[in-house]
């Protein structure tokens, strides 16, 4: 294997292997082609077998409930018949779903948001042009002053003024 100056080597996940990632992958070429000969059998299983549960597929391929559910994510049994249990979570609400990383309503949630913090940027970029130096620099400082005087009455509520409180109270 030749090496390229400033190119690191890494030890293979699987088999401890020396290896030069090319986009920071874990395992060296062979065991990844390994890898992806095993989920091409996995898949071949759920083609040949409509309507299989995932445990099945677990216990007639060895295959970890987590690797079914990367594969899945993955989009690896689309156009697929199988079972009601391949799903796995949505990473917003933890609803099941059976692509993507986000159900409709977390997806329609977040594309909202987006669109508002993109609202709200443009807003204060306009607003910032039409500022002078001093003006922008007064309110920066202004908002500084209020996340500081934030974190200074959480502070000290929940230190000097909740003891103040408790020996008014006769605590």
């Amino acid at each position: 294997m030749a090496l390229l100056r400033g190119q690191k080597l890494k030890n293979c996940a699987q088999c401890g292997k020396l290896f030069s990632p090319m986009r920071g992958e874990r395992l060296c070429r062979d065991c990844l082609l390994k890898e992806q000969e095993f989920d091409m059998q996995v898949i071949q299983y759920v083609r040949d077998n409509p309507g299989v549960s995932m445990r099945e597929v677990m216990e007639e391929t060895g295959a970890s409930d987590k690797r079914i559910k990367r594969m899945i994510q993955e989009g690896a049994f689309t156009n697929l018949d199988f079972g009601d249990d391949f799903f796995y979570p949505c990473s917003g609400c933890g609803r099941p779903i059976r692509n993507g990383a986000y159900c409709s309503d977390c997806l329609r949630r977040l594309r909202k948001e987006t669109k508002r913090a993109s609202e709200i940027m443009q807003i204060r970029v306009r607003e910032n042009k039409q500022m002078s130096t001093i003006e922008r620099l007064d309110a920066l400082a202004e908002r500084e002053f209020e996340r500081d005087n934030r974190v200074l009455k959480r502070h000290f509520s929940k230190s000097m003024y909740g003891d103040i409180a408790d020996s008014r109270r006769g605590g």
